[in-house]
């Protein structure tokens, strides 16, 4: 059962995140080479500001929205696929390793508070104007966030390696 339910999650997560590539691709602009990620890392106010006017000026500032708007469905599936990933990977919970695997997987789900709260606040600032505050908030949480999602992909990859390494010792045996 735990392996379908990854397979719904990671076929959602693919789906979305292609999805949200496409709206990206629109954000990417000269000024804005990093589109959506940018803004979510800009940190100061003008900065967030500067990223906006651009956006205003191209005419993708509803681009932003819908692609913000779209991330609130991909908050929920990606961490998720991640938590279930890593409970199909752990072996043992007695092992460091997979001990870690279960603290990884819980954190993983961090993912949705920080990025709902990022998306709220980057949402306000497209209507509003970025302040510093929000700025820094959102970027802190856009950091956590991709913290959390590299510590899941790799103990992810490694736990992959680790089996395929076990199994290639187990035949040699």
């Amino acid at each position: 059962m735990r392996i379908l339910t990854w397979a719904f999650f990671a076929s959602l997560s693919i789906i979305l995140m292609l999805q949200l590539r496409g709206l990206d691709s629109d954000l990417r602009l000269p000024e804005t080479p990093a589109g959506i990620v940018g803004y979510e890392l800009a940190w100061s106010a003008a900065r967030g500001n500067e990223i906006i006017d651009v956006w205003k000026r191209n005419s993708v500032v509803e681009t932003a929205k819908v692609s913000l708007g779209m991330d609130f469905v991909f908050l929920i599936a990606y961490p998720l696929m991640f938590f279930t990933a890593i409970r199909l990977l752990r072996r043992s919970p007695g092992t460091s390793f997979d001990r870690l695997g279960g603290w990884t997987a819980v954190a993983v789900l961090a993912c949705i508070p920080l990025d709902a709260t990022e998306n709220l606040l980057l949402w306000q600032m497209l209507d509003a104007g970025a302040t510093d505050g929000r700025m820094h908030l959102a970027t802190l949480a856009a950091a956590a966030k991709f913290l959390l999602v590299l510590v899941a992909a790799l103990w992810c990859l490694v736990a992959i390696v680790r089996r395929l390494m076990g199994a290639r010792t187990a035949r040699a045996a």
